[in-house]
């Protein structure tokens, strides 16, 4: 056997094993993408087999005592992989994975934003022109009592010092309709892209055209100020969250359209690490949206001004957008997560 030509054709091949096994040192197994995965157990194999060729062919110990090195590390990983460790998970896919998926895919995302503005905008001049289309996107009991009703109720509550979650009942009944509503939409958004994205595209304007109506009913009854402290707090988080879901939806779309990337099947297993990624990221955000809208939203004057949960809500949004966009994300050689999921 040509020792020298031998190295030259499989030195590739165990260079790119390194490379993997350096990967999967740095994250686990678990995080590898799919191509990734397949790729480690052909290069064990092939490398396998070199070793077999070494040893049988070549007396060169400093060669077997590498390769032996090389098929025994990639062995270790693969017959006892180290276990899985969920809050690292968590933390990688926040830290790095979620907004790294939210910059490579920026123009779907401006796309689903697009489009739940342009259904704001509708139900917003709608319910404004005609007030009577608010029926049409909101549920009828919520429609009972006039925004300033409401508004005056919960502030008198707050004077009498009487302000809690369980004393502005009605109040609360609304906004868990709200907060579970647009969960429902996040993931019915997700599961419709496989209508080609139609369903999604449709679900996303008509939760954009009830924000828009109920906006036009505060600001008719003159209490709009109210309705922006209570929307706010929680609505600058919640909202993008049906925005990144809808988001997944039409990733889904997009391969059903694409017959140059290979077969359906084939993209959607290439996109499941970054779907899972999504999700995981909105659900957590979701999270954080409940908690503030269970407790701080409810709050309402004289105990905290409006001006000052307008604020918070500003400063919320601003973090939002610096985390998903402008928070750096480390070196690529250093944070393998970020790999590319666009087209």
């Amino acid at each position: 056997m040509d020792l020298n030509q031998f190295l030259r054709e499989r030195q590739p091949r165990w260079q790119r094993l390194t490379a993997v096994l350096d990967q999967v040192d740095d994250r686990g197994l678990a995080a590898l993408t799919p191509h990734e995965a397949d790729e480690l157990f052909a290069l064990y194999r092939l490398v396998s087999s070199d070793l077999n060729l070494v040893q049988t062919r070549t007396g060169n110990p400093a060669l077997v005592g590498y390769l032996e090195g090389l098929v025994g590390r990639a062995y270790a990983n693969l017959a006892v992989p180290r276990p899985v460790r969920p809050l690292h998970f968590w933390w990688r896919v926040m830290r790095y994975r979620f907004p790294a998926i939210l910059r490579a895919e920026k123009g779907l995302l401006a796309l689903t934003a697009i489009v739940m503005l342009a259904g704001t905008a509708f139900g917003f001049f709608a319910t404004l022109a005609m007030p009577d289309t608010a029926s049409v996107f909101l549920p009828p009991e919520h429609l009972v009592r006039t925004p300033r009703e409401r508004v005056e109720r919960l502030e008198s509550q707050g004077t009498k010092g009487h302000e809690r979650i369980s004393s502005a009942d009605e109040h609360l009944v609304f906004t868990t309709f709200l907060f579970t509503h647009n969960i429902r939409i996040t993931v019915l958004g997700f599961a419709l892209g496989f209508t080609f994205g139609i369903g999604t595209v449709l679900i996303l304007f008509f939760n954009g055209a009830m924000l828009g109506s109920l906006a036009a009913l505060y600001l008719s009854d003159g209490v709009m100020v109210f309705f922006l402290a209570w929307v706010g707090p929680h609505g600058v988080i919640e909202l993008p969250c049906v925005i990144c879901g809808c988001m997944a939806g039409l990733m889904l779309a997009r391969a059903q359209f694409r017959r140059d990337a290979g077969s359906l099947r084939a993209q959607l297993r290439a996109l499941r690490p970054a779907l899972v990624d999504v999700l995981i990221g909105t659900a957590t955000l979701l999270v954080l949206a409940g908690i503030i809208e269970g407790g701080f939203s409810q709050i309402n004057q004289p105990t905290i001004p409006y001006a000052l949960k307008i604020a918070v809500a500003a400063a919320l949004l601003i973090a939002l957008l610096a985390y998903a966009f402008f928070m750096p994300l480390g070196r690529p050689d250093r944070d393998p997560e970020r790999r590319r999921v666009s087209g």
